[in-house]
């Protein structure tokens, strides 16, 4: 079975259910006037996920096991680290961002 990737409007969805998980009030889930998450993905990809994903590809990771192909990430890191950064492709990190530190908090 392949996994297919996110587009823009599902990951948002997928965004507000976790926000909505962590107790925040619909106010900030589903807000009147419409704001974009886009920057702040950036940010949060570009700051603190790059170190976080080096540190995934130098100490491995559970999901390297047939989750997440290594190459594919070292390549999306390089982009990162270079300034690169596409919302299509890019912000679909913080999923495996969030699978990493999940499965390395059970082991």
């Amino acid at each position: 079975m392949s996994r297919r990737s996110l587009d823009r409007r599902e990951f948002k969805q997928v965004q507000r259910r976790r926000l909505a998980a962590h107790g925040l009030g619909g106010e900030v889930v589903r807000p009147v006037e419409r704001e974009s998450f886009a920057e702040v993905v950036r940010l949060a990809l570009t700051v603190h996920g790059v170190p976080l994903l080096e540190g995934m590809l130098a100490g491995g990771s559970p999901l390297f096991d047939g989750l997440v192909a290594l190459d594919a990430l070292a390549l999306a890191l390089l982009d990162l680290r270079s300034g690169h950064y596409e919302e299509e492709h890019h912000a679909q990190l913080l999923e495996v961002i969030d699978l990493h530190l999940a499965a390395a908090a059970f082991l």
